[in-house]
């Protein structure tokens, strides 16, 4: 009786190393990696303390307001709509036209919502000087990290005071549109980052946060985005009844010279034909008494619907009760160092891990060849 024997060939043999894994295989990796392991953490370590450092300490400042949601009515008026009735004067109810407060985001991070607050001058702490915000952003983004780290943050370029040379592609603006420059698009970027709008429905709350490198600079563009966006809101709620109230001032001011001189005309026919008796002196003093009363009339009917142009003026205006007023922060919000440290050290352990677990792979392969 005969008993036949496999031997496993190379193939198998080759695909049974590369395959199995044993706990033991585990241990000894982990031990063979170890200097790889350590000498990748340090260099980790060193890069990750680099850059934390060399990033500028984030100052966060925030203000919050409530707004008013909708137009008032002549019944929530309180005073001004007593005083209207008293002069005679109807309110109509009718709701005005309302920004959802949930696009007020969108209202600051709109490009002419960036262009003009880069315009507006700031007070630096950390450049103890007063500069326009687009100027402040610049010298930030022109900084080293070996400035940053040595704290030399004196402004050293040669063209940080000369206007840059701008070639606009409708020079002329035949289009009518709005043209920005590459570097105020990417101004207003940097800007548009660093505001954050929030509303919250539950409560009808808007959060305005600004993070910026200086604490002053940041509760200044708090307080400006705020002002931008009253004046907005204000603005387009108010327009309407503006335009109407400026229209009634002229005409007012029309009818008022035709009143005085529909009345300078009577008055004067009256002192020239006040003996005579004829009915031709009075069909003219009727005619002119009746252009008198006419000028009068809507003399009198203009001036009511302006008072009532003041009052709807008055009564669009939209209302934010400031809950939180924007504040210079005292302590930085970032950037969290120990965190970045840390992530760079776990990332020099994988890498040095990696580095072992390759090199094990290649030296097995050559040594199966």
């Amino acid at each position: 009786m005969s008993v036949t024997t496999h031997k496993p060939s190379a193939g198998s043999d080759m695909d049974d190393d590369l395959i199995q894994i044993r706990p033991g295989d585990i241990g000894k990796f982990l031990v063979d990696s170890r200097r790889a392991v350590l000498i990748f953490a340090v260099l980790g370590a060193l890069v990750g303390i680099y850059y934390a450092f060399s990033k500028p300490d984030d100052y966060k400042s925030e203000v919050t307001v409530m707004p008013e949601l909708s137009a008032g009515s002549s019944g929530s008026m309180g005073g001004l709509g007593s005083l209207a009735g008293l002069a005679g004067i109807s309110i109509d109810n009718a709701a005005g036209d309302v920004i959802r407060p949930d696009l007020y985001p969108d209202v600051l991070q709109s490009i002419p919502f960036a262009l003009q607050l880069l315009k507006q001058p700031v007070y630096s702490k950390n450049y103890k000087t007063v500069l326009p915000l687009q100027t402040y952003l610049k010298r930030q983004g022109r900084e080293t990290a070996f400035q940053r780290l040595t704290g030399n943050t004196e402004d050293t370029s040669p063209d940080s005071s000369k206007p840059a040379v701008v070639n606009l592609s409708d020079p002329k603006n035949y289009s009518k549109a709005l043209q920005i420059t590459p570097e105020q698009e990417g101004l207003a970027a940097m800007l548009t980052r660093r505001v954050t709008t929030t509303y919250e429905r539950r409560t009808g709350v808007v959060t305005i946060e600004v993070v910026m490198p200086d604490p002053v600079v940041a509760a200044t563009v708090a307080r400006l985005s705020l002002e931008y966006l009253t004046n907005y809101i204000t603005s387009y709620r108010t327009q309407k009844v503006k335009d109407q109230e400026r229209f009634l001032i002229q005409q007012v001011e029309q009818s008022r010279r035709r009143y005085q001189a529909a009345e300078y005309d009577l008055e004067s026919y009256r002192d020239r034909n006040r003996s005579l008796y004829s009915g031709l002196a009075r069909i003219g003093e009727q005619r002119l008494q009746a252009e008198f009363l006419l000028a009068q009339s809507v003399y009198n009917d203009l001036s009511r619907q302006l008072e009532q142009a003041k009052i709807r003026v008055q009564e669009e205006t939209p209302v934010f009760k400031m809950l939180e007023p924007p504040r210079v922060p005292l302590r930085p919000n970032g950037p969290r160092r120990t965190l970045l440290i840390l992530a760079a050290i776990a990332a020099g352990v994988a890498v040095g891990l990696g580095w072992t677990l390759v090199r094990t792979f290649v030296g097995k392969t050559n040594k199966i060849a």
